[in-house]
């Protein structure tokens, strides 16, 4: 999943994990057999918005050199 995931966000797309769902619902909507368990899905699209630049510590303030 997480391949998937880099790979739509290198080609400008969104998505994310969601592994908290009924699985029996899913499993029920999508129409698996008994023996399929659905353990994750991945919404995929535009982002509605841009992301914001991450403000990261500067490595000196994470890290202690002696």
């Amino acid at each position: 999943m997480d391949h998937m995931i880099l790979a739509a966000s290198n080609e400008g797309l969104g998505t994310c994990w969601i592994a908290a769902f009924d699985a029996a619902a899913a499993r029920e909507i999508l129409g698996l057999p008994l023996a399929e368990e659905p353990i994750v899905f991945t919404p995929l699209g535009h982002a509605a918005d841009q992301p914001r630049p991450k403000e990261r510590k500067p490595l000196d303030a994470l890290v202690r050199r002696r």
